[in-house]
């Protein structure tokens, strides 16, 4: 049966997008050859540290690789739920079938980096070096296996960590680490470039990282090497022993864990919400159509732990921002953390209608103009609260923190036009770029409730341009310094103000206009994805993007079953409208 998957998994590969195998290649390949230069440059005092590092590295990527990139593997368990198959050798077949590929080709190549190591730490010592290598060719083998174990380990306890808040929570940080490292990450490519010569030429030195890192299973492989080129081949064996035995109670958890889960996909609750008994304690809100989806939409983002990880990420994101600015030097920056919480609102809210399933033919059974503009405003005000707290609270801590209170009016105007227009921008991209997830209660891991690349850039687009208003006076009065004048301040938070309510409500009464005419069409692209009956119609821009967004939705999910897209049938051209000559 390990065959058969094995087989399996390279014919869906064969079938997957080529660019993206050739990527993927160069890039690990470019990895490998950056970890071998690495070892050979280095100074001899640092080239242990170095080594130490690389393999570190490596094992971090194994583990937050899959998760970013939403790629855990071709073959996931559940696509074998109903398959008569024994549950132990489901999953080793499956741990197995990680191994073919690329990513374990060249990390195997990158771990052998220690044969090399080997022969220069026991030079000139003809036995010394022999033990050495054989030592260096095992721990590779060892470490390889361990990782890759690991990674798959890792991966399924996060999809089950993910019906509790502490799964969540790990998610979120590292989602909050990949936006932020793509926003404001190239502040520190400087000061880390410049570091690299003297990390070469002298290690850790006297910080004593390296003493942290010996105790990861990743160095103990290299700590066998230093052992057994020194002579001490006790403790080389003993050192390679423990990897073994690490290594074989991950493989078992990961056998274990590479199984269909068929239990129940949340955690049942010991109570009610805190944030539903502040919801329903009192009346807070109105006992009208928009009251009620306000509510919905509040405790949908408090409850849901999907919904719960975008808000969770949006903090992480604006925190790591923050970092970010004080490793640069430009501890100023830290304000701006509130302002990367509120982006996410356009970012985050792209696809609301597709992160609630199929839950849209409640409106389809009980459609009116009344009942769709009642949604789209209450999906804005849902938005904009649960993301705008955190907004306006981490800058208010970041500016405690860092004491910048002279960008606190350029920061405020920012956070308000944000939220604003990223509303806006949010709702219209859910009508016209709704993407079909896995209803709620269906969902396995954070991918699940469906994404859309083409529909996120469009809205992050939208948003940088539309704020253009309040950047135009909130730059000069950022730059202005203590003597700036009381009519640019005012004039600043006016101009944030009109200009996030005016985007906000354009693209509400925009989103609510497209989802009244087209209703059945976008509730098909949710239940149907694909069908002709979703096709746009007309030739205007929403129609345009509309059709971008679903193909590259159609792209997206045939390449993650390993198939070729099905070609896009062209609409005939509109009477009067076709070419001549």
């Amino acid at each position: 049966m390990v065959g058969e998957l094995i087989r399996l998994k390279l014919t869906i590969q064969r079938h997957s997008l080529s660019w993206k195998r050739v990527l993927g290649l160069v890039l690990g390949v470019a990895a490998a050859i950056a970890t071998w230069l690495a070892v050979l440059v280095a100074a001899p005092a640092a080239r242990s540290d170095v080594l130490l590092f690389a393999l570190a590295a490596w094992l971090v990527g194994w583990l937050i690789g899959p998760i970013l990139t939403s790629g855990a593997a071709v073959l996931r368990p559940e696509y074998f739920t109903l398959l008569p198959l024994p549950r132990q050798w489901l999953g080793l077949g499956l741990l197995a079938s990680v191994f073919v590929g690329v990513g374990a080709a060249v990390t195997g190549v990158a771990i052998l980096a220690l044969v090399v190591y080997a022969v220069v730490a026991a030079w000139p010592a003809a036995a010394s070096i022999a033990v050495a290598v054989v030592t260096a060719v095992v721990g590779s083998a060892l470490l390889l296996v361990f990782v890759v174990a690991l990674s798959r380990t890792v991966y399924a306890l996060l999809g089950a960590a993910m019906r509790t808040r502490m799964g969540v929570e790990i998610a979120a940080i590292q989602y909050g680490l990949m936006l932020s490292s793509m926003f404001v990450g190239w502040l520190i490519v400087s000061p880390v470039i410049s570091a690299v010569p003297v990390f070469l030429r002298e290690g850790f030195g006297w910080l004593g990282v390296s003493g942290v890192l010996n105790l990861f299973p990743s160095s103990w492989p290299l700590l066998a090497v230093d052992a057994a080129a020194s002579g001490d081949y006790a403790s080389a064996a003993g050192l390679i022993g423990a990897l073994a035995l690490v290594t074989a109670l991950v493989v078992a958890a990961a056998v274990a864990l590479l199984t269909p889960y068929v239990g129940n996909r949340t955690v049942r609750r010991r109570g009610r919400p805190w944030g539903s008994r502040v919801l329903t304690g009192g009346r807070v809100l109105p006992v009208t159509p928009l009251g009620a989806v306000v509510g919905k939409e509040l405790r949908t983002w408090w409850r849901d732990p999907w919904r719960s990880l975008e808000v969770r990420s949006s903090i992480w994101f604006g925190i790591f921002v923050a970092i970010y600015g004080v490793i640069a030097g430009i501890p100023q920056l830290a304000g701006l953390a509130g302002i990367a919480v509120a982006l996410m609102v356009g970012l985050s809210g792209a696809n609301l209608f597709g992160q609630d399933g199929t839950a849209l033919w409640q409106l389809v059974v009980a459609q009116s103009p009344r009942a769709v503009r009642a949604d789209i405003r209450g999906r804005q005000i849902g938005l904009v609260v649960a993301l705008g707290a955190p907004a306006f609270g981490l800058s208010l801590l970041m500016m405690l923190l860092t004491g910048a209170w002279d960008f606190a009016v350029p920061v405020l105007a920012g956070i308000v036009a944000t939220l604003g227009v990223g509303s806006g921008i949010a709702v219209v991209m859910s009508v016209i770029g709704v993407t079909p997830g896995v209803d709620p209660h269906r969902r396995v891991n954070a991918t699940d409730a469906g994404e859309n690349n083409f529909s996120i850039n469009v809205a992050l687009w939208a948003i940088l341009t539309l704020v253009g208003p309040t950047v135009a006076v909130a730059v000069p009065l950022a730059v202005g310094g203590p003597d700036r004048p009381a009519w640019l301040v005012l004039t600043t938070l006016a101009v944030a103000v009109v200009n996030g309510l005016v985007v906000a409500w354009l693209g509400g009464a925009m989103a609510a206009r497209r989802l009244e005419t087209h209703l059945p069409e976008t509730f098909a692209r949710l239940r149907y994805p694909g069908t002709a009956a979703t096709k746009g119609r007309g030739g205007g821009l929403l129609d345009y993007l509309s059709g971008q967004a679903e193909s590259s939705a159609l792209a997206a999910a045939a390449a993650a079953k390993g198939e070729k897209p099905a070609p896009q049938k062209k609409e005939p051209a509109p009477r009067g409208k076709e070419r001549v000559g």
